[in-house]
């Protein structure tokens, strides 16, 4: 790119933007224009147009807001910008990274970013971070790559990044694949990877359908899965190992089916894919895809249930993105 990266910063809140009281709650935040402006000078000449959508913590956000978020970055693609950054709380930026990935398309970098310490606090790694997603998002190679989270030097594909500590700022892994890609020296260095077929469309809203995520523990029975086909337009279960549930949720799931609900197998473990001809019996996977469960592969539980969600608003069946 000869000229200087045109790119747009959208602000959505969370700690990176937080301006804690007295008491060290979390008060009102900042805005993106003065995120960006504490990571120093922008590297290759970058010039960074601010766009705040919300200003709530992670643990707010929704479908809905993720679905704001997806269009105000379509809508400056469309415009013209060079790249998107996209400042989040690190409860639920995985989830927004994977919606990304299922409804946008662009042919431009979109690169997530967060942190784990207030600005205000001692070694904050807020400013470092966006930095990093200002590095990505002027690499037109990174566009290839789809929505990607850009934290403590790595970046992670959407489908496969999650927060896997509570506390510590080195907060993010891909137990899947690991990073990939390394920010050096103000450059992105690139690891082979394969990319997901993530996306699915933009739907008109995604303030529903309805989709519950039930998890599975030992001693389970079938009463959450038949609260939800009550009023649910999905349900995505997290099952133990390859995507089991004890026998009374697995007869709660054909229940569900029969009444027509959607009803798609994750697995709980951190990594590895759902099985397929392994293990019957009641509860098995065998006996589940019997019964007309779908399954996940290799999903996780949390952007499954973000899947089968966009999948259903966009008016498409979930056998066509979960197929067998």
């Amino acid at each position: 790119m000869s000229r200087a990266p045109e790119l747009v910063a959208i602000g959505s809140g969370g700690t990176i933007s937080a301006v804690a009281d007295a008491q060290r709650r979390s008060g009102d935040g900042l805005g993106v224009a003065d995120i960006a402006g504490r990571a120093g000078e922008l590297p290759h000449g970058a010039r960074v147009r601010p766009v705040d959508v919300r200003r709530i913590p992670g643990r707010a956000m929704g479908p809905a807001a993720m679905h704001e978020i997806a269009q105000a970055i379509a809508r400056e693609v469309a415009a013209g910008c060079d790249g998107a950054i996209v400042t989040h709380g690190t409860d639920t930026v995985e989830e927004t990274a994977y919606a990304l990935a299922l409804m946008l398309d662009v042919p431009v970098p979109v690169v997530l970013t967060a942190a784990m310490r207030l600005p205000e606090d001692p070694g904050a790694d807020g400013p470092a971070n966006v930095r990093g997603a200002i590095v990505a998002a002027c690499d037109p190679r990174v566009a290839a790559l789809g929505p990607v989270l850009a934290i403590q030097d790595e970046l992670h594909l959407a489908r496969w990044v999650t927060k896997a500590h509570t506390s510590r700022v080195a907060a993010f892994a891909s137990p899947e694949s690991g990073p990939v890609g390394a920010l050096v020296e103000d450059r992105v260095e690139l690891l082979p990877c394969t990319r997901p077929d993530d996306f699915l469309g933009m739907p008109e809203r995604l303030d529903g359908p309805r989709v519950e995520l039930i998890a599975i523990a030992a001693g389970m029975d079938g009463l959450l899965v038949d609260a939800a086909a009550e009023q649910a337009a999905g349900i995505v279960v997290a099952g133990s190992g390859g995507g089991h549930t004890p026998p009374p949720v697995a007869a709660a799931i054909g229940r569900a089916i029969e009444r027509g609900v959607p009803v798609v197998i994750a697995s709980r473990c951190a990594a590895g894919p759902t099985l397929e001809r392994t293990y019957g019996g009641e509860g098995g996977e065998i006996h589940l895809r019997s019964l007309g469960a779908l399954f996940a592969g290799r999903i996780p539980p949390l952007k499954a249930r973000l899947r089968l969600q966009v999948a259903l608003a966009l008016g498409r069946r979930a056998a066509e993105v979960f197929p067998a």
